[in-house]
């Protein structure tokens, strides 16, 4: 995956105190965007306001074998939810 794509998934979260500095957080991308064709992979869950990727029982037909795996072996929390 190319460094640009994930980039564009840095979450910078910025709070602003009306008393207090202002503080930035930032959060590394998860895990799964490292995965050559993960989005091949994934399934979409609705989650009512917004959608999010969720790991399918089956690999779908057009997954790479290699991206599954590394997908099924991703622990803790950088791995992807099933649906």
């Amino acid at each position: 995956m190319s460094q640009r794509l994930t980039n564009r998934y840095l979450v910078l979260c910025v709070l602003s105190l009306p008393t207090a500095a202002t503080q930035v957080f930032a959060a590394l991308p998860p895990k799964y965007l490292e995965v050559k064709d993960f989005d091949r992979c994934l399934a979409d869950k609705d989650m009512g306001s917004y959608h999010a990727w969720c790991l399918p029982a089956e690999k779908p037909i057009e997954c790479p074998k290699d991206a599954w795996q590394q997908l099924n072996k991703l622990t803790g929390p950088d791995k992807v939810p099933a649906c």
